[in-house]
């Protein structure tokens, strides 16, 4: 028996471990927080905020276009020379593509 030799198979033990996962940390920078100045209302309107100013301005732009005549008039005449204009264009269009039609046509029938 001496001469017969056994034969272990030995199996490495793999031994698995978790990749650490890093630790990422965040910091915030602390910001220094001005007090706010108390601001000028009137009816509870901020007068000083730049929106109110846009609308302001805006509004009175709107009632100077509904209220004045001759602005309205201008209004009018270019609003009916874009309206013509357009008009024109699509006449113009239609003419060509007329146009084009009666020349296929023409190719076809030769």
């Amino acid at each position: 028996m001496a001469d017969q030799i056994v034969q272990q198979q030995v199996q490495p033990q793999m031994v698995y471990q978790q990749p650490a996962s890093p630790v990422y940390q965040q910091t915030v920078p602390v910001q220094a927080v001005a007090p706010v100045a108390p601001t000028t209302s009137i009816l509870g309107l901020d007068v000083q905020d730049s929106t109110f100013w846009k609308g302001a301005l805006l509004g009175a732009a709107v009632a100077m276009l509904v209220t004045n005549e001759s602005v309205q008039k201008g209004v009018v005449k270019t609003v009916s020379k874009l309206t013509a204009a357009a008009q024109s264009g699509v006449e113009e269009m239609k003419e060509k593509f007329e146009d084009a039609k009666a020349e296929a046509v023409a190719e076809s029938g030769k």
